[in-house]
């Protein structure tokens, strides 16, 4: 019994030691698994990294259109914050009957304060949703590395005559069921949810990116459609975010 117990400890102390030894690098390409080419090359061409410590949070100006079940659009302008770090995006407003500022996170709470005329019930029903996935896709290749998504196949597939690597994760598949990611360059370009074929009820998010001082990529253009009945792309819309003056 004791010889057992002693092996035991002389195993921990190897597997502790092991650990300790491994790189941030080969950690990181660890918990990336079958991904771990393709999303690592994704991480590495955003450039959120430096000196090891990576951009924490990200202020930009946004022109949000959000659509209703009709397609009927609603535009305007707003100023937001995403903190990488806590797990928060806040928007801040307006409305011809006031200001406003709204906080989402990752866990789908939704905080709003306004002047006392502006219509809270609609502001609330148009931006929590869309703040909440806003967060996750402004994350994009970063939430394969957190605690809620795990990535488990890669293989390449075509995706609107692209040529594109398609990870399936597994998680809450409201969130995401699948990332695409560029062959060459492994920029994210689309992620998919609540389904992942033509015809089926879920939505599809396009990427377009700007590239930034000191080699950073961002997203100016982030475009969420429902799944189309033929293709995986459709044309209906969810929501699209135009990005523009942003700093960290």
């Amino acid at each position: 019994m004791g010889m057992a117990w002693r092996g035991r400890v002389g195993v921990l102390v190897v597997v502790a030691l092991t650990a300790g030894c491994t790189t941030p690098r080969e950690r990181m390409m660890r918990r990336l698994g079958p991904a771990a080419q393709i999303a690592s090359a994704s991480i590495d061409n955003l450039g959120w990294c430096r000196d090891g410590k990576r951009i924490e949070s990200a202020r930009f100006t946004a022109i949000v259109t959000t659509y209703d079940k009709d397609g009927k659009s609603y535009t305007d302008r707003q100023e937001m914050v995403a903190d990488f770090k806590a797990d928060t995006i806040a928007a801040t407003g307006g409305t011809p009957q006031g200001a406003w500022r709204a906080v989402a996170d990752d866990d789908g709470k939704f905080k709003l304060k306004a002047d006392d005329d502006v219509d809270e019930a609609r502001v609330t029903d148009r931006m929590a949703p869309t703040l909440a996935i806003l967060l996750h896709r402004l994350r994009g290749p970063y939430n394969l590395l957190g605690k809620s998504e795990r990535a488990r196949t890669a293989r390449t597939v075509s995706v609107d005559g692209q040529d594109v690597v398609r990870v399936s994760v597994d998680g809450d598949n409201r969130k995401a069921i699948a990332y695409y990611f560029d062959t060459a360059s492994g920029i994210l370009k689309f992620v998919t949810a609540g389904a992942d074929r033509p015809g089926g009820d879920g939505t599809v998010t396009v990427y377009q990116y700007d590239s930034l001082p000191d080699g950073v990529a961002f997203p100016n253009r982030i475009k969420v459609t429902h799944i189309g009945r033929h293709v995986l792309v459709g044309d209906r819309g969810v929501f699209e975010i135009e990005i523009s003056n942003v700093s960290f």
